[in-house]
């Protein structure tokens, strides 16, 4: 028996298909570079922004009808909390330049009056 490489089962197709890929690639590079293509897809976006735009006001409308807050009102919220805590970091600075405490002290807690019980011994 004479030393040969082992056939390949796969070898035709994988070429077979490196083919296709090519042509397929080949032509739809042709048409990509088409200026009709280019129109077509322009076209498609436009339509695809404006159904999303559509979905957006209906999803703020549906919101409203449920009383829920739409992601506007939560980012405008946001904005607001932070404004505000900007403003008490700008006070608390402002009392502790002041020589006062920025806050008024804890109260201290309570003493401990009940006592745990005593372990239990085992005889």
């Amino acid at each position: 028996m004479p030393d040969s490489a082992p056939v390949d089962p796969f070898a035709a197709w994988r070429d077979i298909v490196s083919q296709w890929e090519k042509s397929v690639n080949s032509l739809a590079n042709r048409e990509m570079a088409s200026d009709q293509f280019s129109s077509s897809m322009n076209q498609l976006t436009n339509v695809m922004l404006r159904a999303q735009q559509s979905v957006g006001d209906a999803m703020i409308k549906y919101l409203a009808a449920l009383n829920l807050p739409s992601r506007a009102d939560l980012v405008a919220l946001g904005e607001q909390l932070g404004s505000i805590e900007s403003q008490l970091s700008r006070i608390a600075v402002a009392i502790e330049r002041q020589g006062q405490p920025a806050a008024p002290p804890a109260r201290p807690s309570p003493p401990r009056t009940k006592r745990p019980p005593p372990p239990a011994t085992h005889s």
